[in-house]
């Protein structure tokens, strides 16, 4: 019963942060509903028939295959269900065949890999453990692999359309600025000073009645539907509660505890912007104007001294212990003097290709 509350509380968030995407239609809702629905289906068949099959085999025949066909049953319904229900207007627009690809986005999968490389070196090295520990620590070595086997390739697959679409703005843009190294300089220590003093968003001392309920609930939760000894309970319960407090206190520091990287980042980053069809590139990070997953809220001026522009976009993140997240990404553009008809080839361009967001630019 339990299970099947939260199974609801997690389709109802998921349901509520979809329907405010500007990317919601019905058309679209009902086709990626079908398109799931066959590709789970598809893929529990395949492992039954697998199962069929093997089940007379050696147990290290039956392992074997089985997992190969986890993989690739895996890789391809995500595959298939992305291809299916991406609208066509957050694909990334074509190019030519023989077009080099930046790697600005690509580099994100070379950091995860290094990461699960290093996981699983580490478990592996626990096979030299010995009794339980070795058993568990081959366990979470072999979860950790198949993990990195199938998130890879997606993470690749994704990052790679985002170079896709990164190398046709630069090839093509609405609005290409630089900026001297001076000027670069300069407007990186402005937007460092401007989140070193961001105040935190949460201090123990002063929000931790926020906790009293959600606290309650999983306490209930775990009490009445979890099984195990009390033991087994107190032990879970306080892993969970120190980990959702840590994140918390973590995540809600202030900027002061990020400016230097932000700064270090920044002065890493080329001195330009890029504005086109699938997004802007500025500080070195590429952010697309309408997806699935993120899209644009608004545009519009800070007038600030120095003046630049203000887009404010919204991100859709899974959240496997409740209702979908959406997180507020904000993303400041300096602007070069001169720049009156680029601000109002981007008004026009951005109403058109955002008619859901509110443009303020000209």
């Amino acid at each position: 019963m339990y299970s099947l509350i939260f199974a609801i509380i997690l389709l109802i968030g998921a349901w509520t942060a979809w329907r405010h995407s500007p990317t919601y239609s019905v058309r679209s809702t009902l086709r990626a509903a079908v398109v799931i629905l066959l590709a789970v289906a598809g893929l529990g068949a395949l492992i039954a028939t697998t199962v069929h099959f093997t089940m007379n085999r050696s147990p290290i025949v039956m392992g074997s295959v089985m997992a190969l066909v986890i993989i690739a049953g895996s890789l391809s319904m995500i595959f298939f269900i992305q291809a299916a229900t991406v609208p066509k207007e957050s694909k990334p627009a074509a190019l030519p065949h023989d077009t080099k690809l930046v790697n600005v986005n690509r580099l994100q999968v070379y950091k995860w890999l290094r990461v699960f490389a290093v996981l699983v070196a580490v478990f592996t090295f626990g096979a030299l453990l010995p009794g339980a520990a070795r058993i568990v620590s081959l366990t979470l070595g072999g979860f950790t692999l198949l993990l990195a086997i199938i998130l890879l390739p997606v993470l690749y697959f994704n990052t790679r359309g985002l170079d896709q679409s990164l190398t046709a703005i630069e090839l093509d843009p609405w609005v290409h600025w630089r900026y001297t190294p001076e000027q670069w300089r300069q407007w990186s220590g402005v937007q460092t000073d401007r989140l070193r003093a961001t105040p935190p968003t949460f201090l123990l001392t002063r929000d931790w009645k926020r906790f009293l309920l959600p606290f309650t609930i999983i306490i209930a939760g775990v009490a009445v539907f979890s099984p195990g000894s009390r033991l087994f309970k107190g032990t879970y319960l306080g892993l969970v509660c120190g980990v959702i407090l840590f994140i918390a206190i973590a995540s809600g520091r202030g900027g002061a505890a990020h400016a230097d990287k932000l700064n270090a980042h920044l002065l890493a980053a080329p001195p330009e912007a890029y504005f086109g069809r699938d997004g802007v590139f500025s500080d070195g990070v590429f952010t697309p104007w309408l997806t699935i997953s993120i899209y644009l809220v608004s545009a519009a001026i800070d007038e600030r001294q120095p003046r630049s522009l203000l887009f404010s976009f919204e991100r859709l993140v899974p959240n496997p212990y409740g209702p979908t997240q959406v997180l507020p990404i904000h993303q400041s553009v300096l602007i070069p003097a001169g720049s009156e008809g680029d601000l109002a080839r981007l008004q026009s361009e951005l109403c058109a290709r955002c008619p859901k967001a509110r443009i303020t630019l000209a």
